[in-house]
């Protein structure tokens, strides 16, 4: 399989705000890199449903990933930061670990798809129990 992508990434910038070599640098240029590698992940046209477990996973590590990003800034916000922006950090790091959970019950039912094992039952629209027979 070959990634492809429709527009290169743009290059990063980093915040002129940000003191080099600081926690938020640091995480910003890692969301960057995580940025850029979600894309791929989501530009890579999978056909078979191997492939599309395959994405899957790949797409549930990125969003763990992401997660522990979220989580390290969420750690680092002081007392000087407003807490609004400490609860959003708390929140994006929740939903990204959401994202990640969906991503691999998402590369489990794929799997079973090719192995023709039933899907979960909160597969939905990926269910392939009228397919097997099952009830």
């Amino acid at each position: 399989m070959t990634l492809t992508r429709t527009t290169p990434p743009r290059p990063f910038v980093p915040d002129p705000r940000a003191v080099p070599g600081s926690v938020p640098a640091i995480v910003d240029a890692a969301f960057y890199r995580l940025r850029v590698q979600l894309n791929a992940a989501r530009d890579w046209p999978p056909v078979a449903p191997l492939d599309r477990a395959a994405r899957a996973d790949r797409l549930a590590v990125l969003h763990d990933r992401a997660a522990r990003w979220w989580e390290v800034l969420y750690r680092h916000t002081s007392s000087a930061v407003p807490f609004l922006y400490v609860r959003a950090a708390g929140r994006a790091a929740d939903d990204q670990r959401e994202q990640a959970r969906f991503w691999r019950e998402t590369a489990s039912d794929w799997r079973a798809r090719a192995e023709q094992r039933p899907t979960s039952d909160a597969a939905g629209a990926l269910s392939n129990w009228a397919e097997l027979g099952v009830a």
